[in-house]
């Protein structure tokens, strides 16, 4: 009879006032907002990173709400935001977002900061049937696995860095040496594999490859040993925190190469304030600038946009910001022209997948049109390098037209700035 005793009591708890069954929705109750969940990495490694996606998400809400929420049927609907931090732990991601969607069971679920923490998560998002739209994920392996629920907004990881790579085809005198360094996480590798692909079609030799430790301590030690082989290029791929240590490392060991990229880091708004004149001549990867001629229908332009990150925030707006804030203005106007009201259904969220697999809509940061896979449509990739402090656009010249600039080619050495 125990535990007969024990299972009433477990019944009327959960049938009480304030218990865990109050996120249940019932008929009498209907929220009249959008309840949007997001697991991001608000803490550990790629905290800086995804920093920029809240900033983002924050702004969306604000400007929509501030213009009547989402418009659907003549009613604004607010967007109200809630966030968990991961950690940047890809599996505390996943469990995350199956709280939000078995939990909270919000209407909408938006995309994390890179691509390691996105595969897990978009495991769940398409179990839930939740469309998952992402600006910082760009491996290759998230669209291979037949999913329909996942979307990204860069494009895929090879794609991404050809620009930071197919720069120095257009140098004189050639390089004929690179080395390739790259973070052990899906995103770092890639990128080191792209370059290395890219360089290898250019003739120029790999004489280094080498893939480190994402808890990796002694940047030292590992740029002395690509300054041994003496490379004209060196390429690197990871995100922001490991751009920030590969720099500093270059100093202190002395190696200036006359070439220096990165697939992402170097429009992090924190790298500039880092290095100041220093990080004059760094190329990045890069598919986005405010100078762009994009329209939208939400923040109104890419100018705009960029205004807006600068007024609220203080820094200049990253490309994945843009990229991010496109795909947050690809779902909005989905679920406006399907006219779905919240609380979303299931059948809701199936019939906005829909939409967005054959949605074709400008945005601040493009045309974004996504293929089968979930992919973008390829955007063209370029290469910006900062050059008296800013951004700007050094390949390919036919995107960059009257705004393109010379390329700063060879770097000069550390000794000498």
């Amino acid at each position: 009879m125990r535990w007969l005793a024990v299972l009433l009591l477990a019944v009327v708890a959960l049938a009480a006032p304030g218990s865990a069954g109050r996120g249940l929705r019932t008929a009498d109750a209907q929220p009249k907002e959008f309840r949007v969940g997001v697991a991001l990495s608000l803490s550990g490694i790629f905290s800086r990173d995804a920093a920029l996606f809240k900033e983002v998400y924050d702004l969306w809400a604000e400007t929509v709400n501030r213009a009547g929420g989402i418009k659907v049927k003549g009613t604004g609907y607010p967007i109200r935001i809630t966030y968990y931090d991961d950690e940047s732990s890809p599996q505390k991601s996943a469990q995350l977002v199956e709280r939000l969607a078995t939990s909270d069971k919000v209407d909408l679920i938006l995309g994390a900061f890179g691509s390691s923490i996105v595969f897990a998560a978009s495991a769940v998002t398409e179990k839930y049937k939740y469309p998952y739209i992402s600006g910082a994920a760009s491996a290759n392996p998230i669209f291979e696995r037949g999913f329909k629920y996942v979307f990204a907004t860069l494009n895929k990881t090879f794609d991404e860095v050809e620009g930071a790579a197919k720069v120095f085809s257009i140098v004189q005198p050639k390089p004929t040496r690179a080395a390739v360094i790259g973070s052990d996480h899906l995103f770092g590798k890639l990128a080191a594999e792209g370059f290395k692909k890219f360089l290898g079609e250019m003739g120029i030799e790999v004489v280094l490859f080498e893939i480190f430790p994402l808890d990796l301590t002694d940047y030292n030690s590992l740029l002395l040993k690509v300054k041994r082989q003496n490379p004209d290029l060196l390429l690197v791929g990871g995100l922001f925190s490991h751009a920030l240590r590969v720099m500093k490392a270059t100093k202190e060991v002395d190696f200036t190469p006359k070439g220096l990229a990165f697939s992402y880091g170097p429009t992090v708004p924190e790298f500039l304030k880092e290095f100041g004149k220093d990080a004059e001549g760094v190329i990045a990867a890069s598919e986005w600038l405010p100078s762009f001629p994009f329209k939208d229908p939400v923040f109104g332009s890419a100018q705009a946009f960029a205004d807006a990150i600068e007024k609220k925030y203080g820094h200049a707006a990253d490309y994945v910001q843009a990229a991010a804030a496109g795909g947050l203005v690809a779902q909005q106007k989905a679920i406006e022209q399907l006219g779905l009201q919240p609380p979303l259904s299931e059948k809701d969220r199936e019939a906005l997948m829909e939409q967005l697999h054959r949605q074709d809509i400008q945005t601040l940061y493009g045309q974004v049109k996504f293929g089968p896979d979930g992919g973008i449509v390829q955007k063209p990739p370029i290469a910006v390098q900062i050059q008296g402090g800013k951004f700007a656009l050094v390949y390919p010249k036919e995107v960059g037209g009257a705004q393109a600039a010379k390329l700063v080619y060879p770097l000069t050495p550390w000794r000498s700035r």
